[in-house]
């Protein structure tokens, strides 16, 4: 003759000692649904969470674009500011040492 084996419902989580198909309690079946459903969860999970780390790299590198074009154009910016002073006072040396020209008769 056959013992009956604890068992725990999958359901309400009460143990019997039922042989049957069904929980005693609840009435739910014994055995377990597959793990189609947790590994479809766990899949739109990693979708989820895969998906907000790209939003976030790309969010991060369009702000790393943003603060190299700024340092760029300020580079740019000084840069053409230090060759027109430098180019001024090229203008201004070759004025003070080349003579005034003179009227030809």
């Amino acid at each position: 003759m056959d013992q009956p084996v604890q068992r725990v419902c999958p359901r309400c989580a009460r143990i019997s000692y039922e042989s049957g198909p069904r929980c005693p309690y609840c009435g739910s079946s014994f055995k377990r649904r597959g793990l189609f459903g947790f590994v479809v969860v766990m899949a739109v999970f990693a979708v989820v969470v895969l998906g907000g780390v790209a939003l976030m790299l790309v969010a991060a590198g369009n702000e790393f674009d943003r603060r190299i074009n700024r340092q760029v154009e300020n580079v740019h910016e000084e840069f053409q500011s230090d060759f027109d002073q430098i180019e001024q006072n090229v203008r201004d040396e070759l004025d003070r040492r080349l003579p005034e020209p003179t009227a030809t008769p």
